[in-house]
C-alpha cells in the first residue's frame, strides 16, 4: 500500500529535467557533503538536454524558461571542490558538441552565462582541469560560423576572451595541456 506514495520519474521525462533543476536551485552551497548530487545532476541534465535536442523541443524550452544556465554559474560561484568545475565544463562541452538545434546554439552563444564560463578565473593548476577547459573551448569552436561568433563576442568581451584564448594557446604549446 505505501508503494502508492512513491511516484517513480520516467528518466527522460520534462519531470526529471523539473526535478533537477529544482534541486539544483535548493543548494546553497557545493561541498564534500553534496557535491556527488551536484555532478550527476549537472551530467544527468547535459543528458536530457541532448535527447530533448534530438526527440522533444520542449526539453530545450524548459532549459531556457526556467535559465538552468544560470544555474550552472551559480553552482560554479559556490562550489568548493575542484570536480564540480571539471562536472560542470564536461556537461557544457557535451550539450555544445551535441546540439544540432540552431535555435539551441543560438541560444547558448547569445546569453553572457557562456561568455562568463569562458572568461572565469578557473585554477589551471590542475592539468585535468586545463584539458576539460580546452576541449570545452574546442566544443565552442566547433560550433562557430559567421553567425554564431557575434553571438559569442560582444565587443566589450573581445579582448578578455582573446587573452583567454591567448593564455590557454599559450599552456598547450608549453606542453601542459595538449
Amino acid at each position: 500500500m505505501w508503494f502508492s506514495f512513491w511516484k517513480s520519474r520516467d528518466r527522460f521525462s520534462i519531470d526529471e529535467l523539473r526535478y533537477l533543476t529544482e534541486q539544483l536551485t535548493k543548494i546553497q552551497i557545493v561541498n564534500e557533503v553534496n557535491k556527488d548530487f551536484v555532478i550527476e545532476a549537472l551530467r544527468s541534465i547535459a543528458e536530457l538536454i541532448t535527447y530533448g535536442d534530438q526527440n522533444d523541443s520542449s526539453f530545450f524550452e524548459f532549459f531556457m524558461e526556467k535559465q538552468v544556465m544560470g544555474q550552472f554559474v551559480r553552482i560554479l560561484k559556490i562550489s568548493r571542490t575542484m570536480i564540480v568545475s571539471l562536472q560542470l565544463l564536461q556537461t557544457m562541452s557535451i550539450m555544445i558538441q551535441n546540439l544540432k538545434s540552431e535555435h539551441a546554439i543560438y541560444y547558448m552563444f547569445s546569453n553572457e552565462y557562456m561568455n562568463y564560463l569562458i572568461t572565469y578565473s578557473f585554477d589551471f593548476r590542475h592539468e585535468e582541469l586545463l584539458s576539460y577547459y580546452i576541449s570545452f573551448l574546442r566544443a565552442i569552436s566547433g560550433k562557430l560560423d559567421k553567425n554564431t561568433i557575434s553571438l559569442l563576442v560582444k565587443t566589450q568581451n573581445v579582448s578578455c576572451l582573446s587573452h583567454q584564448w591567448l593564455c590557454v594557446s599559450e599552456m598547450g604549446r608549453d606542453g601542459r595541456g595538449w
